[in-house]
Formats: structure tokens, C-alpha cells, sequence
């Protein structure tokens, strides 16, 4: 009757191995899936922690300044300036005058970060506030963290 059973279970082997294969590259997909997600969230959410904590120490920073100084230095956007308000000395960049900050370099699991506040433009916009950017540096390769 059946002459060629050996074809028949190469057939069904065949079979189940292209099933599993399948089913394998499924669970993988979905698995790689979640842990790239996983990954990505965490490094938003470091990103989001370090440049808290910077925003804490350029806060500290500002509120030890008079009145007159903390205006006069928005006016201008600069991060310090060491000219006394006032005086006939004026604010000059990398004089007397700043517009970044470092913040404290934070080390996690192994790598050191680095956050910088700087402004953006050396005047106002029209709502009379200064833009402030944040950038994150990996000093083991002091290369900007893409986010």
C-alpha cells in the first residue's frame, strides 16, 4: 500500500520544524519588542532625573543673588555675572560673565554624566524670558547622549 513512508515523516517533520520556527521568531519578535521599550524608557527617565537635578542646582544658584543682580542678569540672559550692578564694569563672556552652568557630574552604573544649562540667545524673547537648554555628556567618550 504505502511504498514510501520515509518521504511521508520527512513531510510531517518538516512540517513542525517550519511550525516552531514560526512560533520561535514570534516570541523572539515580541520579546525584543518589549526590551527595547524597556531600554528606551529607562534612558528617558535617567535623561529626565539628571537634568532635574541640574535644574535644582541652577535654581540654588539664582536664589543666592540680590534683586538687582538676578534682574540685570536675566535682562541680558546670562547664567553669572561677577560685575557688581550698577557699576561702570559690564558683563563680558568669558570675562566676568557666563551663560552655561556645569552642573555636578552624576555617576550611573559605571558611566559619569554631565548635565550643561545654557542659554540659547543672549536676549529675551517677547516674553521677556530667556531660553535655557540642557545637554547631557557621557565623559567616558565625551560624546553628547543621544536621547
Amino acid at each position: 500500500m504505502w511504498k514510501n513512508n520515509k518521504g511521508a515523516a520527512l513531510l510531517q517533520v518538516l512540517l513542525v520544524t517550519v511550525i516552531l520556527a514560526g512560533l520561535a521568531a514570534m516570541l523572539l519578535r515580541a520579546s525584543l519588542s518589549r526590551s527595547s521599550s524597556a531600554r528606551q524608557t529607562h534612558r528617558v527617565v535617567a535623561s529626565q532625573l539628571l537634568i532635574n537635578a541640574c535644574q535644582v542646582e541652577v535654581n540654588a544658584l539664582w536664589s543666592i543673588k540680590s534683586p538687582d543682580t538676578f534682574a540685570r542678569d536675566m535682562s541680558e540672559c546670562w547664567m553669572t555675572c561677577s560685575a557688581v550692578p550698577g557699576s561702570s564694569t559690564a558683563c563680558s563672556l568669558g570675562t566676568n560673565a557666563t551663560r552655561s552652568h556645569t552642573c555636578e557630574s552624576k555617576n550611573i552604573s559605571g558611566i559619569t554624566y554631565t548635565v550643561t544649562a545654557s542659554f540659547t540667545s543672549t536676549t529675551p524673547d517677547t516674553n521677556g524670558q530667556c531660553a535655557l537648554t540642557y545637554e547631557i555628556t557621557d565623559n567616558t567618550v565625551n560624546t553628547e547622549v543621544v536621547l
